[in-house]
């Protein structure tokens, strides 16, 4: 009598956990029929509510996974205020450390996706150079990871809300397709809703006109601090709603005229620019709200004149001045006193002419409780 033959039992759907991956095998998904194909899987996936891990690393507070996560070394202000154009070619700590940490951590689940893939995307970074013995193979490298990040990041629009830092270069000398990159950049910038924060490297030997053809006419409104070279002016020039703004090389003065014309009276912070009469005039007729300024170490003679064209900003708080060692600093700090002096002493009487007119029978107000803010000199 020949064997019964062996009956084939359909195996009801698992249920997906905290700790399952999101995606399956590959045997899983060739083997899938036509009713289970990878998107429907995908919808599938999504309808299911992803449930609170309750033991394990996953369960820990969000305020214990910053903290675990703080120790992890990350791109600083020294580093982008460097003058170089890839950040990790003379510092020895390992940048890329912390993404791939927050790359493995947000592929081990769904829960750990959802925790850990906002983290990863919350600076969209392509200064980091690969190891190699030839500043060639790092400008080559740098330029097609730029190419390469922002088609796929265009491809992705589930990522743009999670970025918030921008961190890249813009030129690379030996790269052929530096327009082509460019120009993805600058349509990637218009789409990520979030982005408060641009921080761009050293511009080298680009072409400002190259600069100008691919960001012309684009606008950012998220964007409201900036770091970034001179020649990179036209980028400032898009930033509506900016109010720190940072020069990390040159003389800062075509970013002061790019400030003077567009208007921005919103700026509150201005860094790294020479300090000079004819660029202070120029900011001063856009009469911004400037509350800190920092001079450029490259201003050698910094003569009463010089902190005197600062007296345009009536609402100067801080000024802080670039310094070296064995540097006489005396003079300047009498200088930069009497400024805010002047500044503070002309926006009480501003302020008390303003109550006078608009509160009839009130008792004459304290100069002292008008502006409480303090003024400082800071030495860097």
């Amino acid at each position: 009598m020949p064997p019964s033959p062996r009956k084939r039992f359909r195996r009801s759907p698992t249920p997906v956990f905290e700790s399952e991956s999101e995606f399956g095998s590959d045997s899983e998904l060739t083997s899938s029929s036509r009713d289970h194909s990878p998107a429907s899987r995908s919808r599938s996936l999504q309808s299911i509510p992803i449930l609170p891990a309750t033991k394990g690393f996953l369960a820990l507070p969000p305020e214990l996974t910053y903290q675990i996560l703080s120790h992890f070394k990350e791109i600083r202000t020294e580093h982008i205020l460097g003058c170089t154009n890839y950040i990790n070619d003379s510092i020895p700590e390992d940048l890329s450390a912390r993404f791939k940490a927050l790359r493995a951590l947000s592929q081990l689940s769904r829960l750990s996706r959802s925790i850990f893939l906002p983290l990863l995307w919350e600076r969209f970074q392509v200064c980091l150079a690969c190891d190699s013995d030839w500043r060639w193979e790092w400008h080559n490298s740098i330029g097609k990871a730029m190419e390469r990040k922002c088609k796929g990041l265009l491809e992705s629009g589930y990522i743009w809300s999670y970025v918030k830092i921008v961190t890249v270069p813009i030129c690379w000398p030996l790269w052929t397709r530096n327009f082509e990159a460019l120009s993805s950049f600058a349509q990637l910038l218009e789409m990520l809703p979030n982005v408060h924060t641009l921080e761009v490297l050293r511009t080298g030997s680009l072409i400002p006109q190259s600069l100008e053809a691919c960001f012309r006419g684009k606008i950012f409104p998220s964007i409201q601090k900036v770091v970034l070279p001179t020649r990179a002016h036209e980028i400032l020039r898009c930033c509506s709603k900016v109010r720190d703004v940072t020069c990390n090389e040159g003389d800062g003065g075509p970013l002061v005229s790019a400030l003077v014309h567009t208007g921005r009276s919103n700026i509150e912070i201005l860094r790294g620019v020479m300090v000079r009469p004819t660029f202070m005039k120029r900011l001063g007729k856009v009469k911004p709200s400037l509350k800190c300024i920092r001079i450029n170490g490259k201003n050698k003679d910094l003569t009463e004149d010089v902190f005197s064209a600062l007296l345009v900003f009536r609402s100067l708080r801080t000024i802080e001045i670039e310094c070296f060692e064995n540097k006489k600093i005396e003079l300047e700090v009498k200088y930069a006193s009497e400024v805010l002096r002047k500044c503070a002493e002309h926006t009480e009487v501003t302020k008390s002419w303003n109550l006078r007119r608009t509160t009839k029978n009130a008792r004459p107000s304290n100069p002292r409780s008008i502006n409480p803010e303090p003024r400082s000199t800071l030495f860097r």
